[in-house]
């Protein structure tokens, strides 16, 4: 079956002579330019028939800007694909025999259906923002955009990642380019259409919300003080008992290799040693945490005596594991 695809850009830079709130035809689509209180910072907004399964999207901040080629879109539109356009309260529909496009134009947020009218994908409402940030001495942006679509969606693809996960909807991916990581800006979901994200910085994909550190819950060491964990020190696995130190932490975090060298204790021998964190979690919230692990070698997680992470890993090169775990608001997890 042939896929529909829907292209984003995060920004592209044109000149237009459309009024605020209005729209205009062009040769090969529509470009819309919405109120600025609502638009994000996107002067304008252009959909571009690439074919009748393909509308590409530009939201503009700098017309002063020359357009820049897109490294991943080679291709140029054929112009013969059929489609036409129609504008009714507040809104302008671009429409082909596959696909069509219904832009709100105050906001500019595009919403995309199938030819029967079903919606498969939607920019959320003011989820747009193209804000000026200064990179590297140069001044550029700094792009968000946020998509609604149906609970039961699902989204695959995004490249080469060490999460242990197909559906990547509802998680945070990391774009970017690393040993083992693979990044690849298109997405696919089994309502059979897709998105490619035509920006090469690095991207978060997904949840964006950053990750708290362990203690931003509350936690007891395995005798009951409150806000550390027990940490134990083995340097020989096959006997943990066998401890070299035993101190409080109120975190654990050795993601880099450097970390390792930095923070464990010196009388420590990792390569043939057992570090062991004991002791409760708990929240101020009901409902699913998700936990993310970085870690290389073997790495196990027992939550209220139960284990529920059994991982092992080459050691050269850190791999990552999800976690989800219902908590309720106020109750002791042994962990």
């Amino acid at each position: 079956m042939k896929k529909i695809i829907l292209t984003i850009l995060s920004f592209l830079f044109l000149y237009t002579n459309a009024f605020a709130g209005d729209f205009v035809k062009t040769s090969n689509g529509i470009i819309v330019r919405p109120d600025a209180p609502f638009n994000g910072n996107a002067k304008e907004v252009q959909l571009i028939v690439v074919a009748d399964n393909i509308i590409r999207v530009t939201a503009i901040a700098d017309k002063s800007k020359a357009t820049g080629r897109s490294l991943m879109v080679v291709g140029n539109p054929t112009n013969t694909a059929k489609w036409t356009v129609t504008s009714a309260k507040g809104f302008v529909s671009l429409k082909t025999s596959r696909l069509m496009a219904n832009v709100n134009l105050q906001t500019g947020a595009v919403s995309f259906s199938d030819a029967s009218g079903k919606k498969l994908l939607a920019e959320k409402e003011l989820g747009r923002s193209l804000t000026p940030e200064v990179f590297d001495g140069e001044r550029l942006y700094s792009v968000r955009q946020d998509f609604t679509t149906s609970p039961d969606d699902a989204w695959y693809g995004l490249g080469q990642h060490q999460d242990d996960l197909m559906n990547h909807k509802g998680y945070q991916v990391q774009l970017f380019q690393n040993n083992t990581e693979v990044a690849v800006p298109f997405l696919v979901s089994k309502k059979n259409y897709g998105v490619l994200w035509d920006n090469y910085s690095i991207t978060q994909v997904g949840d964006v919300r950053p990750y708290q550190s362990l203690n931003a819950l509350k936690i007891f060491s395995k005798t009951g003080e409150q806000g550390w964990l027990t940490a134990s020190y083995s340097n020989d696995k096959r006997n943990p008992s066998n401890v070299v130190v035993q101190r409080a932490e109120s975190s654990i975090n050795y993601e880099f290799l450097n970390d390792s060298k930095l923070f464990l204790p010196k009388e420590f021998k990792p390569e043939n040693g057992l570090a062991t964190w004991e002791g409760s979690i708990a929240s101020a919230l009901n409902g699913v945490h998700r936990f993310r692990f970085t870690y290389a070698g073997y790495a196990k997680v027992w939550i209220d005596g139960k284990l529920v992470l059994d991982r092992w890993r080459q050691a050269w090169n850190p791999g990552s594991a999800n976690l989800d775990v219902d908590l309720q608001e106020g109750k002791k997890h042994a962990f």
